[in-house]
């Protein structure tokens, strides 16, 4: 399996970490500074060690990389050579670079760097230029077509290749968008710096002076659905594409834990030889009730058109929502039950249900096996009054808190 492609996972905190364990080769992450997603809860400088060290200790060991791929001021320039300093020290194995100084600075620490898609390589002269500054991998610009990234890795001689293929999608080049900044008049907004304000997902008036008319009026013409490759993994390994790079550093963990355990088994069931469109259609109806825009196949088959922008609906388009049902009451660890007080339950909670549990640190996904109220076993509930909350106890593996919060993802009513 010498084209086994690695999946590579997003991770903003210890709770999606914690959940994709076994699933994923590696994961990419961001500290408080320099990254770009600073909206994300991103982790404490001091946890890089313990980052590294739980991801080696797995079974099967996950590669870790750190997101330092931000534009880069001299004022910045000595703290930023202290974190990549720290970051080589901790075990981290790549740090993920866009500023020409941040390469610079990871050569001098001795840490391998992979190429940011900020930096929007698009051919084959600039792939070498990275690959002759030592680069161990490039994330090609995700404007290129599946044609276009199997000529450059062909041409490469050793420097791997990178590639999206799941999440949100930019409609400016690889990200490369002053809109934020220049509608806040600051460049404190800029998705340059990692804290873009995303004005392309909002309604805009577009106006044609030359014929008087409105081409957009109160549209998202610039909200582009979500990059999904789920239907055609066979091509995306055939290509030779080294890494399969999931985005997502600003989503729920469930949404971390679905995407990747649906990208590995795709990846999977292609070298074991049981791909089917059965699966695929399984894992695409997975992936629609979690987070998403839509989706459309990027620039790997064509340019996308008005069709792959989602006009009229902002946000998530999921015909599924996390509802609150209540919280944990107590936890007995010798029963290894908890009771729960049901405050908000607009749909029936039954035996089977996926159930979603969080506390400070705590992100847990449950299977409720067994169910009692007032004292008997029960295969489903309903609460039909708002002003009578109701009192249950659950078996739960894990174990939890008091006040933990208790949340189950359902249809949209």
């Amino acid at each position: 399996m010498d084209n086994l492609p690695e999946l590579l996972a997003p991770v903003q905190d210890w709770n999606s970490l914690k959940l994709i364990g076994g699933l994923t080769d590696a994961i990419y992450f961001g500290v408080k500074d320099y990254n770009m997603r600073l909206k994300a809860k991103n982790f404490d400088r001091n946890d890089l060690k313990k980052v590294a060290e739980l991801c080696h200790s797995q079974k099967s060991p996950i590669k870790v990389y750190l997101a330092t791929n931000i534009l880069i001021y001299d004022s910045e320039l000595q703290d930023l050579e202290n974190l990549i300093s720290e970051a080589k020290d901790a075990g981290i194995d790549a740090v993920i670079a866009h500023d020409l100084a941040t390469i610079q600075i990871a050569k001098r620490n001795n840490i391998d760097f992979h190429v940011s898609t900020q930096v929007n390589v698009s051919n084959i002269e600039s792939a070498k230029f990275y690959e002759e500054l030592g680069a161990g991998r490039i994330i090609l610009a995700r404007e290129l077509s599946l044609k276009q990234i199997n000529l450059i890795k062909h041409l490469l001689n050793k420097t791997k290749i990178e590639c999206f293929v799941h999440g949100s999608m930019c409609t400016s080049i690889s990200g490369r968008c002053y809109f934020s900044a220049t509608i806040c008049d600051s460049e404190e907004y800029s998705a340059n710096r990692g804290n873009c304000v995303q004005p392309c997902r909002r309604e805009w008036r577009v106006f044609d002076d030359a014929n008087n008319e409105f081409i957009y009026d109160g549209q998202m013409f610039l909200n582009s659905k979500d990059l999904c490759m789920i239907e055609y993994i066979p091509e995306l390994i055939n290509a030779n594409i080294d890494a399969f790079k999931i985005e997502g550093r600003m989503k729920d963990p469930i949404y971390v834990k679905t995407v990747t355990e649906c990208y590995r088994e795709a990846i999977d069931s292609y070298f074991n030889e049981t791909y089917t469109q059965e699966k695929v259609r399984y894992w695409l109806e997975r992936l629609s009730k979690v987070y998403n825009r839509g989706f459309h196949t990027g620039f790997y088959f064509k340019k996308p058109t008005i069709e792959d922008v989602e006009l009229n609906k902002r946000g998530n388009v999921s015909h599924y929502k996390k509802h609150y049902l209540g919280k944990i009451l107590s936890y007995d660890k010798n029963s290894k039950s908890a009771n729960v007080l049901l405050e908000s339950l607009e749909h029936p909670l039954k035996l089977g249900d996926e159930i979603i549990i969080t506390g400070e640190n705590r992100y847990y996904i449950e299977t409720i096996r067994k169910m009692i109220y007032k004292g008997e076993k029960i295969k489903s509930i309903v609460r039909k009054s708002y002003s009578d909350p109701v009192r249950i106890n659950l078996r739960l593996n894990k174990e939890v808190e008091p006040n933990d919060k208790v949340y189950i993802i359902s249809k949209k009513k």
